[in-house]
Parts: structure tokens; sequence; C-alpha cells
């Protein structure tokens, strides 16, 4: 009994005479700070993506454009991509470029624009597209 009190008692020593027991303790953020509207929940497309959930990430895609009025590239992209696998290449098609359209910078959105028209047999504009591509990022191995 006398060894647990003089535990217990070295414990409380160690505590209150410890240099970070007597620091002032910074006030911690009360809440996350807000995402932008555009990308609010591309978290949440990511991981439904790659969960291969493409019903339930199809259903959060489309509640993000109706909140983003359509100017969410990411979502956006992942809806194309989700297209292209189930075989709806012309809509993939038409998805990626909206994507350039958004973000004309962009030489991946333009490597899918030229990957889905490969996919439609239209192989001089794919290869049109793809040294735009080029053009844009002259450092990308896929294309270069």
């Amino acid at each position: 009994l006398a060894w647990c009190i003089y535990y217990s008692w070295f414990l409380s020593f160690q505590v209150s005479s410890s240099p970070a027991a007597t620091e002032p303790t910074k006030p911690r953020p009360k809440k996350a700070p807000e995402l932008p509207l555009l990308e609010r929940k591309n978290w949440l497309i990511y991981l439904l993506y790659v969960r291969r959930d493409y019903e339930e990430c199809k259903a959060v895609i489309k509640e993000q454009l109706q909140e983003s009025q359509g100017l969410c590239e990411y979502a956006v992209y992942v809806q194309a991509l989700i297209f292209r696998l189930e075989g709806k290449i012309q809509e993939s098609l038409e998805l990626f470029q909206t994507c350039s359209i958004l973000n004309p910078r962009s030489a991946d959105n333009l490597k899918q624009v030229a990957r889905s028209l490969f996919l439609l047999g239209k192989h001089k504009a794919a290869i049109e597209v793809y040294n735009e591509a080029a053009k844009l990022d002259e450092k990308d191995w896929e294309i270069s």
C-alpha cells in the first residue's frame, strides 16, 4: 500500500513539474476549414471509384455536379472514366472534352480525349489530340 501511494505521488510530481505541464495550451481550431464548393466531395468520389462502387459514385457525382453547376472538373472526369468502363465510349469522349474545356492546360484531359477517339476508331483524330497533349507536357513519358 505504501508503494502505491509513493508511486501515485511520484507520477503527480512528474506531471506537475514537467515543462509541458507549465506551458499554456494552444487553442485548437474548432472546425476543419470548408473546402471550395467545386472540390467538396472529390475525396468521396475518389474513394468510391477506387472501391469500384460505381453506382454510389455516380450518385455522388450527380450531387456534386448539381451543387457546382457542372463545373467540377474532377467529377466530370471520373464520370467519363466510369462511362468508358461501361462501354459508353461516345459519352466518355464528350465528358473528357468538357474536362478539356474546364481546364485547357491539362495534358491528362487531352490524353483521355485521344484515348476515347482511339477506342471509337478515329485514329487520325486521336494522333492529332495526342500531339496537342505532347505540346502541353513535353516531359510526359506516355506521349513524348
